[in-house]
């Protein structure tokens, strides 16, 4: 057998309310890794569907990233968090996307770029 697909994805995040589609099919997510640079925290959104609707509800889980800031509130260093679900990984049946946001449920964009890296591999296979 051989898996059809599987990668290794950056993305920039920010400015939308649109989730961003990363699979429609079912995944298996291995790492995300998410970096800003901004003055308060974010919420990646994590979707266990592979939909750019906004309306897609309730995140499957949220991963906090804190804010790279100094006392005085300006942005001094980028702030970085890693996800990692190791050899067996995190299996979402409905695909995968995601929100950059403000909050850890809604759908308020977050006004200051992340990047969002997501190692993850497709479920299909052919014999």
């Amino acid at each position: 057998m051989v898996n059809d697909r599987g990668a290794s994805f950056s993305y920039s995040a920010a400015g939308t309310n649109t989730l961003t589609q990363v699979d429609a099919g079912p995944i298996t997510l291995h790492q995300i890794s998410i970096s800003h640079q901004g003055g308060s925290v974010g919420y990646l959104q994590v979707y266990n569907n592979g939909t750019a609707d906004a309306g897609a509800g309730t995140p499957d889980f949220t991963i906090a990233v804190n804010s790279g800031t100094a006392a005085a509130g300006t942005p001094t260093l980028m702030v970085q968090r890693d996800i990692v679900y190791g050899a067996y990984g995190r299996q979402l049946d409905g695909g995968l996307s995601y929100l950059w946001a403000v909050g850890a449920t809604g759908t308020v964009a977050h006004g200051v770029n992340a990047i969002v890296d997501i190692t993850y591999r497709g479920t299909a296979t052919y014999t």
